[in-house]
């Protein structure tokens, strides 16, 4: 039994590594991840038993079925993809997913799951920081934070302000995670304010308005708020939110060229599309000739999954996501007289789910490893509380 505790830490010793690290570092949230599978292999041969955790996740089946869809529609355009065996080793990004039902697996009280979701949003601290730090030696790039590219670390910031203002909507939490909450959002908000990136803008927006609309109409003066206090801001940051709606905007204008160039793809290749790899050196032959960018990706989750899987892969793009968001609205309302963590965390991957959902529609996010590795976490730690909230895991 004592050898089993040890495991069991340790376990969890690297579990905490990889929520830490994965805001900041794909590298090594990976090493970390590696590390908690091969002990959970280990615990596995040592106990002989399945995961009991997972039987507390109320209709889980709702959730794994369209990812099952989504990995088998996403290895069909593999098979018939034009750069066959490149499109095939993108395929175990498709792993990824396993962490919805990872962390509710490993997470089983209360105790852990704050440690956790501790330990992510500290995790966008830290790059945050250092982006900032970054940034006030050199104001001239965009915020880029350990990542180092301002798009992902702008996805990854809006989804992590999302869950701590789910955590923040839903009542006060307690200890020492409602602290970090608190001290994270302003961090966290100018972090992502620096990386002048529009699209992650938006989704945080409509993030916080879906999320206020779950949680009390009266917090959607939240998001209009931050509306308002964008357009205020003299300089760069109205200049560039105004953008979004102007036609004649040079990066509007090529990604209207793009989507165009997507459809395009599409109209040709419609069952099962291209293939994800080689787009750069597709799209140059739907490429109008107006257009200055040799785009490597769509710039849009829609026209970029019609593109490269086919309406196949589109079905399974909108079952997946419609089923994700249909359960956790479900949760939601299973969990309203739950505790303020667990309905926080619920309410927190609903708004990050919106806003990816909103990011995706001008971003190719879901094909952006960091970002994907933070917003299934998020996922991971909803189901966790709503299984520890099922089975009443001690120390709330």
């Amino acid at each position: 039994m004592k050898k089993i505790a040890i495991l069991e830490n340790i376990l969890f010793f690297f579990l905490l590594a990889f929520l830490l690290a994965s805001p900041a570092s794909v590298a090594y949230s990976e090493i970390a991840l590696a590390a908690v599978v091969v002990l959970l292999l280990l615990r596995a041969l040592i106990r002989r038993g399945t995961f009991a955790p997972l039987r507390a996740i109320p209709r889980a089946k709702r959730i794994c079925r369209p990812m099952i869809f989504w990995a088998a529609a996403s290895t069909l355009a593999a098979i018939f993809a034009r750069y066959r065996m490149a499109t095939i080793l993108k395929l175990p990004k498709l792993l990824i997913l396993l962490l919805v039902f990872l962390l509710p697996a490993l997470l089983t009280n209360f105790r852990r799951l704050r440690h956790a979701v501790a330990a992510l949003i500290l995790g966008g601290v830290i790059t945050s920081a250092y982006g900032i730090g970054y940034y006030m030696n050199d104001p001239s790039t965009r915020l880029g934070g350990f990542v180092g590219n301002y798009m992902s670390t702008a996805g990854i910031l809006m989804i992590l302000l999302l869950v701590s203002f789910g955590i923040l909507f839903r009542g006060r939490v307690g200890g020492a995670l409602e602290w970090i909450v608190i001290g994270a959002i302003p961090v966290l908000l100018v972090a992502l304010y620096l990386t002048n990136t529009r699209g992650a803008w938006i989704g945080f927006i409509a993030g916080l308005a879906f999320m206020a609309l779950v949680a009390s109409r009266r917090l959607l003066l939240v998001p209009v708020l931050f509306v308002a206090l964008l357009m205020a801001v003299p300089g760069g940051a109205r200049s560039t939110a105004l953008s979004a709606v102007e036609p004649g905007n040079s990066r509007n204008r090529e990604r209207l060229f793009m989507w165009k160039a997507g459809l395009e793809i599409f109209r040709d290749h419609p069952l099962v599309g291209v293939g994800l790899a080689g787009m750069r050196e597709t799209y140059l032959n739907y490429r109008d000739p107006r257009a200055k960018e040799k785009a490597v990706h769509l710039h849009s989750v829609p026209i970029q999954v019609l593109a490269s899987s086919g309406i196949v892969g589109f079905a399974a793009w909108a079952y997946l996501f419609g089923s994700l968001l249909l359960w956790l609205r479900t949760a939601a309302v299973r969990v309203q007289k739950g505790p303020p963590l667990v309905r926080g965390l619920v309410t927190g991957a609903l708004g990050a789910s919106a806003g990816f959902l909103v990011n995706g529609l001008v971003e190719w996010n879901i094909g952006d490893v960091e970002v994907i590795t933070v917003f299934w976490s998020t996922i991971g730690l909803a189901l966790a509380a709503v299984a520890c909230h099922g089975g009443k895991g001690a120390a709330k």
